[in-house]
């Protein structure tokens, strides 16, 4: 499920985005819940969150926070416990800092990857929990204003989503930068536990294979078609048929001042009878 979200996380953003679209259509507060599904399976729930806003080496960065936990017959199986934290500069498109906490089955590591968007460096420091507890530390170039794979659906969700447009950004991952491309498809009406919304439904182009995914396999995502660009539904092919993430509960916050309204004015609220 670690790497679930970090296809949720390859939503980068071929238009380029300048500086002075960056407009934030959520708040801190804001709490999502999914249910993780493989086919009539219910495989675990997982979160998506904004908590707080914390200070990174002076600079003031919203806590994005991310937690799945396997249930039922997979957790007895294969238990999921996963933490994936990104810290995102409020002023500009770029991330600070991102940390993760994977146990799966017997897989269990730790990662922190500092990124000084300044001097364009990264360094970064992984403990893997097996019988050596080997421990790594790496370090490297980084492009400007470089966004972490969860941090970067956050700033998807941010751009002037529009259909037949595409968006490209540079996303980090471990020791590895690439660009991603994000396709807007279609706006179509999506029914989820939730509720009943008006939708974009957005494609990426994997560069970078995951759990869920391999390279090549089609990633969908549907986001509100209103000021928020919420995700409600992501969809994913696997080996074996499909894997889902369906939006169950959320709460959001308004945006704080006009520029944060990012939904065009003939597109109606999201949140529509079907």
């Amino acid at each position: 499920m670690e790497k679930w979200w970090l296809i949720l996380g390859c939503l980068a953003a071929g238009v380029q985005v300048s500086l002075a679209d960056f407009r934030l259509p959520f708040q801190e507060g804001e709490d999502l819940v999914f249910q993780i599904r493989w086919g009539v399976i219910t495989g675990g729930y997982a979160t998506l969150s904004v908590p707080s806003i914390d200070k990174i080496d002076g600079k003031s960065a919203y806590h994005i926070l991310s937690e799945a936990r396997s249930t039922g017959m997979v957790d007895a199986f294969y238990r999921v416990k996963d933490k994936n934290e990104a810290w995102l500069d409020t002023a500009l498109p770029q991330s600070l800092r991102y940390s993760k906490t994977i146990l799966e089955g017997k897989y269990s590591v730790d990662e922190v990857v500092e990124l000084d968007q300044t001097a364009h460096k990264y360094h970064l420091t992984e403990v893997r929990h097996d019988k050596n507890n080997a421990r790594e530390e790496k370090q490297g170039i980084i492009p400007a204003s470089v966004l972490d794979v969860l941090s970067s659906l956050y700033y998807v969700r941010s751009l002037p989503l529009e259909v037949g447009k595409s968006f490209t950004i540079d996303v980090h991952s471990g020791d590895k930068t690439w660009p991603l491309v994000v396709q807007v498809k279609k706006l179509e009406k999506v029914k989820v536990k939730a509720g009943k919304f008006l939708c974009y439904r957005v494609e990426p182009l994997l560069r970078e294979r995951g759990i869920f995914i391999s390279k090549g396999k089609k990633l969908e995502v549907w986001l509100t078609a209103d000021a928020h660009h919420m995700p409600v539904l992501m969809r994913s092919e696997i080996f074996i048929g499909h894997v889902s993430a369906e939006l169950v509960r959320q709460k959001t916050q308004p945006p704080k001042d006009d520029h944060q309204q990012l939904a065009s004015s003939t597109v109606a609220a999201s949140r529509i009878p079907l």
